[in-house]
């Protein structure tokens, strides 16, 4: 058996927030840290970003979404977190874009102005994201049968998840 489903949705949470709430500080630290330090940094997001957050968000459409659709009795429930998936998706490949342009000097005015509007736009709509996930897993865990429950937290344990 693994381990339960509050557990794992409590440490995934976890995980995934210790990651999102750094991003304000990578954003404060355009125009203020050095060039190196300011790439280490947006590295590090982006690292996140592609190796953990984005198959978090590929599993919870593939195992979580479309049980949770089921239980509410409607396909569409989960259409606007697939949305903010999409969003996050565009993000990332947009810091990915800046990221690519980043030197050892001094950014310009307006890419420090892109990159901390894509970071700390990623940072609010993650924040609420992962605050509406968690309310529906509140629905998984009071509803689901056991053996659901299980399928449902090993699913939860994709590449970058802290059970993985």
């Amino acid at each position: 058996m693994t381990a339960s489903l509050p557990h794992v949705a409590h440490e995934h949470r976890e995980h995934l927030l210790h990651q999102i709430d750094r991003m304000p500080q990578t954003g404060d630290m355009v125009g203020t840290a050095s060039p190196a330090e300011l790439r280490q940094r947006i590295d590090e997001t982006y690292a996140f970003l592609t190796e953990v957050l984005i198959p978090h968000i590929a599993a919870a459409e593939h195992e979580l979404y479309p049980e949770l659709e089921r239980m509410l009795q409607s396909v569409h429930s989960m259409a606007p977190l697939r949305r903010e998936h999409d969003e996050v998706r565009r993000s990332t490949t947009e810091l990915a874009r800046i990221r690519e342009h980043l030197g050892d000097q001094q950014i310009s005015i307006g890419q420090a102005i892109a990159l901390r509007r894509v970071i700390f736009r990623l940072y609010a709509l993650l924040k609420v994201h992962l605050a509406e996930e968690q309310a529906y897993l509140g629905i998984l865990e009071r509803r689901e049968l056991p053996e659901m429950a299980d399928a449902l937290a090993a699913a939860m344990a994709h590449p970058g998840s802290p059970e993985a």
